[in-house]
């Protein structure tokens, strides 16, 4: 099984950090996609529509990272996704990890 992780700093020195290797405890909020939800995302095409919405390559053996100009295109991108699906709760999930970083200004990274 692939380990693919999403990752958020909790704060601006947690971010500076995490680019060098060195967080702390309760410095980020990780979540483990595991490998059903991997694929319920990719069923949907929500990595693809992502990649494209903003310009990134997340897909297996890549590290990606959504920075300050590009998470309002993150918020606005979710906003849209959660309309069309409703009821999904791994997209909820994720968009509630999402907030973190919008609220805190940090990034969201993935490393697949």
């Amino acid at each position: 099984m692939k380990d693919r992780l999403i990752v958020v700093p909790t704060s601006k020195e947690a971010e500076q950090r995490l680019d060098y290797d060195k967080c702390t405890d309760n410095d980020l909020i990780e979540y483990n996609l595991n490998e059903k939800e991997f694929d319920e995302l990719y069923d949907i095409e929500f990595f693809a529509e992502l990649n494209d919405k903003l310009g990134l390559i997340i897909d297996d053996y890549e590290s990606e990272e959504i920075l300050e100009d590009k998470l309002k295109n993150l918020e606005d991108f979710m906003e849209c996704y959660l309309g069309k699906h409703p009821r999904n709760i791994l997209l909820r999930n994720l968009n509630d990890l999402f907030q973190v970083a919008y609220e805190k200004r940090t990034g969201v990274f993935f490393f697949f």
